[in-house]
Protein backbone atom coordinates (compact mmCIF):
# COMPACT_ATOMS: atom_id res chain seq x y z
CA UNK A 1 0.00 0.00 0.00
CA UNK A 2 2.77 2.18 0.76
CA UNK A 3 4.64 1.82 -2.78
CA UNK A 4 1.05 2.25 -4.06
CA UNK A 5 0.67 5.27 -2.21
CA UNK A 6 3.46 6.89 -3.57
CA UNK A 7 3.04 5.91 -7.20
CA UNK A 8 -0.54 7.32 -7.27
CA UNK A 9 1.01 10.63 -5.47
CA UNK A 10 3.69 11.23 -8.37
CA UNK A 11 1.04 10.27 -11.37
CA UNK A 12 -1.14 12.60 -9.92
CA UNK A 13 1.81 15.79 -9.18
CA UNK A 14 2.82 14.74 -12.98
CA UNK A 15 -0.80 15.62 -13.82
CA UNK A 16 -0.63 19.05 -12.15
CA UNK A 17 2.04 20.11 -13.51
CA UNK A 18 1.29 19.42 -16.78
CA UNK A 19 -2.17 20.91 -16.43
CA UNK A 20 -0.08 24.18 -15.43
CA UNK A 21 2.94 23.61 -18.22
CA UNK A 22 -0.52 23.93 -20.86
CA UNK A 23 -2.52 26.74 -18.63
CA UNK A 24 -0.10 30.27 -18.75
CA UNK A 25 -2.08 32.07 -16.38
CA UNK A 26 -1.26 29.23 -13.71
CA UNK A 27 1.32 31.15 -11.00
CA UNK A 28 1.82 34.31 -9.31
CA UNK A 29 1.69 38.17 -10.70
CA UNK A 30 1.93 41.13 -9.11
CA UNK A 31 0.52 44.61 -10.52
CA UNK A 32 3.02 47.18 -12.55
CA UNK A 33 1.22 50.43 -12.22
CA UNK A 34 3.64 51.95 -14.46
CA UNK A 35 2.55 49.87 -17.44
CA UNK A 36 -0.90 50.03 -16.28
CA UNK A 37 -3.55 52.53 -17.63
CA UNK A 38 -6.04 53.62 -14.98
CA UNK A 39 -7.72 56.84 -16.91
CA UNK A 40 -10.74 57.87 -18.93
CA UNK A 41 -13.11 56.65 -16.20
CA UNK A 42 -16.13 59.27 -15.38
CA UNK A 43 -18.25 59.93 -12.62
CA UNK A 44 -21.06 62.41 -11.95
CA UNK A 45 -22.12 64.52 -8.47
CA UNK A 46 -25.31 65.79 -8.74
CA UNK A 47 -27.97 68.17 -6.51
CA UNK A 48 -30.39 65.30 -5.99
CA UNK A 49 -32.73 67.45 -3.77
CA UNK A 50 -33.40 67.88 0.09
CA UNK A 51 -29.78 68.25 0.51
CA UNK A 52 -28.72 65.25 -1.19
CA UNK A 53 -25.63 64.39 -3.78
CA UNK A 54 -26.22 61.42 -6.10
CA UNK A 55 -23.02 60.04 -7.49
CA UNK A 56 -23.10 58.02 -10.45
CA UNK A 57 -20.73 55.95 -12.67
CA UNK A 58 -22.21 53.60 -15.34
CA UNK A 59 -25.02 51.70 -14.16
CA UNK A 60 -23.71 52.31 -10.32
CA UNK A 61 -25.11 54.86 -8.23
CA UNK A 62 -25.69 56.39 -4.68
CA UNK A 63 -26.70 59.22 -3.07
CA UNK A 64 -25.61 60.82 0.22
CA UNK A 65 -25.22 64.48 2.36
CA UNK A 66 -21.98 66.12 3.40
CA UNK A 67 -23.11 66.86 7.03
CA UNK A 68 -21.50 64.17 8.78
CA UNK A 69 -24.26 62.14 8.11
CA UNK A 70 -23.89 58.13 6.99
CA UNK A 71 -25.65 56.66 4.11
CA UNK A 72 -25.76 53.26 2.26
CA UNK A 73 -23.06 53.04 -0.20
CA UNK A 74 -22.39 50.66 -2.74
CA UNK A 75 -21.66 46.99 -2.24
CA UNK A 76 -22.43 46.70 1.72
CA UNK A 77 -20.49 50.07 2.46
CA UNK A 78 -21.77 52.69 4.38
CA UNK A 79 -20.36 56.27 3.35
CA UNK A 80 -19.95 59.49 5.32
CA UNK A 81 -19.04 62.63 3.77
CA UNK A 82 -18.67 65.76 5.30
CA UNK A 83 -17.59 69.37 3.66
CA UNK A 84 -15.04 71.14 5.21
CA UNK A 85 -15.16 74.30 3.00
CA UNK A 86 -16.60 75.46 0.10
CA UNK A 87 -13.87 73.53 -2.11
CA UNK A 88 -13.35 70.38 0.09
CA UNK A 89 -15.04 67.03 1.16
CA UNK A 90 -14.08 64.41 3.42
CA UNK A 91 -15.25 61.08 3.12
CA UNK A 92 -15.08 57.76 5.16
CA UNK A 93 -16.32 54.41 4.12
CA UNK A 94 -17.16 51.79 6.72
CA UNK A 95 -17.67 47.78 6.03
CA UNK A 96 -19.32 46.14 9.18
CA UNK A 97 -18.84 49.43 11.58
CA UNK A 98 -15.06 48.96 10.38
CA UNK A 99 -13.46 51.91 8.57
CA UNK A 100 -11.95 50.49 5.85
CA UNK A 101 -11.17 54.10 3.73
CA UNK A 102 -10.79 57.63 3.77
CA UNK A 103 -10.69 60.26 1.13
CA UNK A 104 -10.11 64.01 0.69
CA UNK A 105 -11.45 65.83 -2.16
CA UNK A 106 -10.30 69.22 -3.23
CA UNK A 107 -11.76 71.37 -6.15
CA UNK A 108 -8.95 73.81 -8.25
CA UNK A 109 -9.49 77.39 -7.30
CA UNK A 110 -11.07 77.58 -10.92
CA UNK A 111 -13.39 74.74 -10.31
CA UNK A 112 -11.66 73.03 -13.36
CA UNK A 113 -10.07 70.20 -11.58
CA UNK A 114 -10.71 67.71 -8.30
CA UNK A 115 -8.05 65.87 -6.52
CA UNK A 116 -9.10 63.17 -4.91
CA UNK A 117 -6.79 61.32 -2.37
CA UNK A 118 -7.96 57.83 -0.51
CA UNK A 119 -5.79 55.64 2.25
CA UNK A 120 -7.17 52.50 3.57
CA UNK A 121 -6.46 49.10 4.36
CA UNK A 122 -7.21 45.69 2.69
CA UNK A 123 -8.34 42.77 4.71
CA UNK A 124 -4.76 41.22 5.43
CA UNK A 125 -3.38 44.61 7.06
CA UNK A 126 -1.79 46.02 4.29
CA UNK A 127 -2.49 49.85 3.71
CA UNK A 128 -2.72 51.73 0.49
CA UNK A 129 -2.34 55.18 -1.05
CA UNK A 130 -4.07 56.81 -4.39
CA UNK A 131 -3.89 60.13 -5.56
CA UNK A 132 -6.72 60.71 -8.52
CA UNK A 133 -6.86 63.86 -10.48
CA UNK A 134 -10.14 64.49 -12.92
CA UNK A 135 -10.74 67.02 -15.45
CA UNK A 136 -14.60 68.74 -15.46
CA UNK A 137 -16.26 67.34 -18.54
CA UNK A 138 -19.11 69.69 -19.63
CA UNK A 139 -20.79 72.38 -17.41
CA UNK A 140 -21.19 72.06 -14.08
CA UNK A 141 -20.58 74.19 -11.06
CA UNK A 142 -18.29 73.89 -8.10
CA UNK A 143 -18.42 70.01 -6.97
CA UNK A 144 -21.84 69.26 -9.52
CA UNK A 145 -20.58 67.85 -13.31
CA UNK A 146 -18.99 65.25 -14.77
CA UNK A 147 -15.42 64.31 -14.04
CA UNK A 148 -12.87 62.47 -15.75
CA UNK A 149 -9.78 60.65 -14.50
CA UNK A 150 -6.45 61.88 -16.19
CA UNK A 151 -3.93 60.86 -13.55
CA UNK A 152 -3.47 57.92 -11.11
CA UNK A 153 -0.92 57.39 -8.50
CA UNK A 154 -1.24 54.45 -6.70
CA UNK A 155 1.31 53.01 -4.55
CA UNK A 156 -0.53 49.38 -5.03
CA UNK A 157 1.32 46.69 -5.42
CA UNK A 158 -1.56 44.14 -5.72
CA UNK A 159 -0.68 40.02 -6.23
CA UNK A 160 -3.24 37.37 -7.61
CA UNK A 161 -2.35 34.06 -8.46
CA UNK A 162 -4.03 31.28 -10.55
CA UNK A 163 -4.03 27.15 -9.73
CA UNK A 164 -4.91 24.44 -11.95
CA UNK A 165 -9.05 23.86 -11.38
CA UNK A 166 -9.26 21.27 -13.68
CA UNK A 167 -8.10 20.92 -17.32
CA UNK A 168 -11.17 23.43 -17.91
CA UNK A 169 -10.83 26.25 -15.36
CA UNK A 170 -8.37 28.30 -12.53
CA UNK A 171 -8.57 28.82 -8.79
CA UNK A 172 -8.20 32.56 -9.06
CA UNK A 173 -6.71 34.21 -5.87
CA UNK A 174 -5.99 37.72 -4.57
CA UNK A 175 -4.35 37.57 -1.31
CA UNK A 176 -4.60 40.61 0.04
CA UNK A 177 -8.20 40.77 -0.28
CA UNK A 178 -8.78 37.10 0.94
CA UNK A 179 -10.94 36.54 -2.25
CA UNK A 180 -11.15 33.55 -4.21
CA UNK A 181 -13.21 31.79 -6.63
CA UNK A 182 -12.95 28.56 -8.18
CA UNK A 183 -13.40 29.68 -11.92
CA UNK A 184 -14.17 27.23 -14.81
CA UNK A 185 -14.04 28.20 -18.38
CA UNK A 186 -18.22 27.22 -19.39
CA UNK A 187 -19.56 30.61 -19.29
CA UNK A 188 -21.38 30.10 -15.95
CA UNK A 189 -21.53 32.08 -13.08
CA UNK A 190 -19.26 31.11 -9.71
CA UNK A 191 -19.29 32.65 -6.65
CA UNK A 192 -16.66 34.55 -5.35
CA UNK A 193 -15.70 34.96 -1.46
CA UNK A 194 -14.03 36.78 0.71
CA UNK A 195 -14.59 39.65 3.89
CA UNK A 196 -14.99 42.03 1.19
CA UNK A 197 -16.19 40.46 -1.75
CA UNK A 198 -19.91 41.78 -2.59
CA UNK A 199 -22.72 39.50 -1.87
CA UNK A 200 -23.75 37.66 -4.56
CA UNK A 201 -20.91 38.31 -6.85
CA UNK A 202 -20.36 35.65 -9.32
CA UNK A 203 -17.92 35.50 -12.26
CA UNK A 204 -17.97 33.57 -15.58
CA UNK A 205 -15.12 33.14 -17.91
CA UNK A 206 -15.31 31.84 -21.47
CA UNK A 207 -12.00 31.08 -23.42
CA UNK A 208 -11.22 33.78 -26.31
CA UNK A 209 -7.77 31.73 -27.03
CA UNK A 210 -4.97 29.36 -25.91
CA UNK A 211 -4.14 32.54 -23.97
CA UNK A 212 -6.72 34.33 -22.95
CA UNK A 213 -10.59 34.44 -21.87
CA UNK A 214 -13.26 36.95 -21.35
CA UNK A 215 -14.38 37.34 -17.82
CA UNK A 216 -17.98 38.91 -16.52
CA UNK A 217 -18.28 39.89 -13.21
CA UNK A 218 -22.15 40.20 -11.59
CA UNK A 219 -23.84 40.75 -8.57
CA UNK A 220 -27.18 39.30 -7.83
CA UNK A 221 -27.09 38.29 -11.20
CA UNK A 222 -26.67 41.99 -12.58
CA UNK A 223 -23.59 42.77 -14.70
CA UNK A 224 -21.06 45.18 -13.36
CA UNK A 225 -18.26 44.78 -15.04
CA UNK A 226 -16.66 42.63 -18.14
CA UNK A 227 -13.35 42.18 -19.35
CA UNK A 228 -10.47 40.40 -20.75
CA UNK A 229 -7.20 38.48 -19.73
CA UNK A 230 -4.58 37.51 -21.69
CA UNK A 231 -1.12 36.49 -21.36
CA UNK A 232 1.95 37.27 -23.30
CA UNK A 233 3.71 34.78 -25.87
CA UNK A 234 6.72 34.59 -23.67
CA UNK A 235 4.45 34.31 -20.40
CA UNK A 236 5.89 37.30 -18.68
CA UNK A 237 3.26 40.12 -18.48
CA UNK A 238 -0.61 39.36 -17.84
CA UNK A 239 -2.90 42.12 -19.23
CA UNK A 240 -6.54 42.49 -17.86
CA UNK A 241 -8.32 45.16 -20.06
CA UNK A 242 -12.16 45.69 -18.82
CA UNK A 243 -14.86 48.19 -17.97
CA UNK A 244 -17.82 48.88 -16.07
CA UNK A 245 -21.10 47.88 -17.25
CA UNK A 246 -23.16 50.86 -18.84
CA UNK A 247 -19.70 52.23 -20.19
CA UNK A 248 -16.82 52.18 -22.69
CA UNK A 249 -14.29 53.48 -20.84
CA UNK A 250 -11.54 50.44 -20.24
CA UNK A 251 -8.96 51.05 -17.92
CA UNK A 252 -5.88 48.30 -18.37
CA UNK A 253 -3.75 46.43 -15.54
CA UNK A 254 -0.82 45.10 -16.37
CA UNK A 255 0.37 42.34 -14.12
CA UNK A 256 4.26 40.62 -14.31
CA UNK A 257 5.06 37.16 -13.53
CA UNK A 258 6.90 36.45 -10.33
Amino acid sequence: MIRTGKFTCALLLAAACAVAAENPFIGKWKLDPSKSQFTGTTFKWEDAGNGKVRWSSGNESMTFTTDGKEHPGLYGRMVTVKQIDPKTWERTTRLKGKVVATATDKLSDDGKTLTEEEKGTHPDGSSYHETDTFERVGDGSGFFGTWKTTKVDTDSSQVMSFAPNGEDGVNWDIPSQHAKCALKFDGKDHPASGPRVPKGLTLAATKTGDRSFDFVEKIGGKEVYKGNMSVSDDGKTLTSKGSAAGVNEPTTEVYDKQ
